[in-house]
């Protein structure tokens, strides 16, 4: 439901949203894999301390991206009109 709410709603920015939670995964795949070692050596390249703070980053760009999608899912996304017509 909340997938076709989005859509119907705003497709522009859903597919925008789908296009860099898929960006946001496949670098953090990327980072994953190609930094080295935690502890300091004779490494050549990403090492592992700035990679975990990397793989930091894009976990809160990944949690943001699932938060504004749950956002978008909403029937009502606007706030209750103040003062209250009653």
């Amino acid at each position: 439901m909340g997938l076709r709410t989005a859509f119907r709603q705003n497709p522009l920015v859903l597919v925008g949203l789908l296009v860099f939670g898929a960006w946001t995964f496949l670098t953090i795949l990327n980072v994953s894999s190609s930094m080295g070692g935690i502890v300091y050596g004779d490494w050549v390249g990403q090492t592992g301390v700035v990679g975990l703070i990397g793989l930091g980053v894009m976990f809160v760009l990944a949690l943001a991206t699932v938060l504004l999608y749950g956002e978008l899912g909403e029937p009502n996304p606007g706030p209750e009109e103040f003062p209250p017509s009653e």
